[in-house]
């Protein structure tokens, strides 16, 4: 096997998340979050996944997942993940990771699960805010004629 040709892939690396986090911007992301989710996943409890890392805008590294973004690394975590994201090059950086349901959104735990369940997310840790209700991309505040 020629390693320079096109096709050739280096090995996914595995990424250093210690004890784990939450990702940020859960209630932005529902709509990616529950388009990856299988029929039926979720019901019984959380769902494993294997995240992946990748870089986005304003320097942010974005979760991915089932080729939807889900999330964004926290603040606390982002120096570490943007230095593993250049150690790995063009590999995929990933870690293990469950999709769990906290009553209110759907949210993303990176790392091995939590031991005695999954830290409450306090107010204020996700910046940006729940999308309206659209179809097709129109809010449906845009589709009545009474405003």
């Amino acid at each position: 096997m020629n390693p320079s040709a096109p096709w050739h892939h280096a090995p996914p690396v595995s990424a250093d998340v210690a004890g784990g986090f939450v990702a940020t911007e859960a209630p932005a992301m529902q709509q990616s979050i529950r388009s990856a989710l299988r029929p039926g996943e979720g019901k019984g409890g959380p769902v494993v996944i294997e995240a992946q890392f990748v870089t986005g805008a304003a320097e942010r590294v974005v979760i991915e997942w089932r080729n939807r973004y889900v999330g964004f690394v926290p603040t606390s975590h982002l120096a570490e993940l943007r230095g593993q994201l250049a150690a790995a090059g063009k590999a995929v950086l990933w870690a293990p990771g469950l999709v769990y349901h906290d009553g209110k959104y759907w949210r993303v735990w990176v790392g091995p699960a939590p031991e005695g369940g999954f830290p409450e997310v306090e107010a204020g840790y996700d910046h940006l805010p729940e999308p309206p209700p659209s179809i097709f991309g129109i809010p449906l505040t845009r589709l009545r004629r009474d405003l």
